[in-house]
């Protein structure tokens, strides 16, 4: 019973630490086909092929080939890195 308890409490204390952590943001500019996102936040975004990307955030940006960062890689852009590539979707990680 009581590793029960103990078990309960730190399954809760995991989930709220899980749920306290802020969201996570690049840091720094990145261009989309001429368009500038500062700080971009880390997740998928929709893109128009073929898909132009300047990364000057502290973060990696993957290009996908398919809508909603689904199908291949075409490019993992770096930061400092700049690409030019076929891609419908691309997710700041």
């Amino acid at each position: 019973m009581r590793r029960r308890i103990v078990g309960t409490v730190l399954l809760a204390a995991a989930v709220m630490f899980a749920l306290a952590v802020p969201a996570q943001a690049a840091t720094g500019l990145l261009v989309v086909n001429g368009v500038p996102h500062e700080n971009p936040q880390r997740g998928c975004y929709p893109a128009t092929s073929p898909v132009s990307l300047e990364n000057f955030t502290d973060s990696t940006v993957l290009v996908h080939s398919a809508a909603n960062c689904r199908g291949p890689v075409t490019a993992q852009v770096g930061p400092d890195q700049s690409v030019e590539v076929f891609g419908a979707s691309y997710f700041v990680l």
